[in-house]
């Protein structure tokens, strides 16, 4: 087996996996950002493809850390140039990825990872494979996430 093919394999179960798991579902089938503004903070991956191996390293590691994922209100959106976009597990229309990476100013050959705050504003932009306790950190040092830890401080 070559290894493009376990790496399209390994993608293709690990967005299995955390479609199952829903990481934080929308109560509704929701495919626009504009959906989770003021409920949950969009983790968007831009990629050429879905079997990239970055995608599926950064998939891995959110996997790896679920419990922190979810306990600071994330969602993932893995939009990419060729193949199926997702957001929270819910198939994204071609035009609407296209429109997000064109708004992110995100070319169909890169790689990018942008955090959303749950205002709808860009938090955080990485051109590689993330390490999350940096993304955590930045979410934590966010007002509204203190709010949201002194209300529920027993999190992950």
């Amino acid at each position: 087996m070559t290894m493009r093919r376990s790496f399209a394999r390994l993608a293709l179960v690990l967005t299995g996996l955390m479609a199952s798991a829903g990481l934080g579902a929308a109560s509704a089938a929701a495919a626009e950002l504009s959906d989770y503004r003021w409920a949950q903070r969009p983790l968007l991956v831009f990629a050429p493809t879905d079997s990239d191996p970055r995608v599926v390293e950064t998939l891995g590691r959110i996997e790896t850390s679920r419990c922190a994922f979810v306990d600071r209100d994330m969602v993932l959106g893995l939009m990419v140039a060729e193949g199926t976009s997702t957001l929270d597990g819910h198939v994204v229309d071609a035009g609407e990825s296209r429109r997000l990476a064109d708004e992110y100013a995100i070319a169909a050959d890169d790689f990018a990872v942008v955090l959303i705050g749950k205002d709808g504003g860009e938090k955080l932009r990485i051109n590689e494979v993330p390490d999350l306790q940096t993304v955590y950190t930045v979410i934590d040092g966010m007002p509204m996430r203190s709010r949201e830890a002194a209300a529920d401080p027993d999190g992950c």
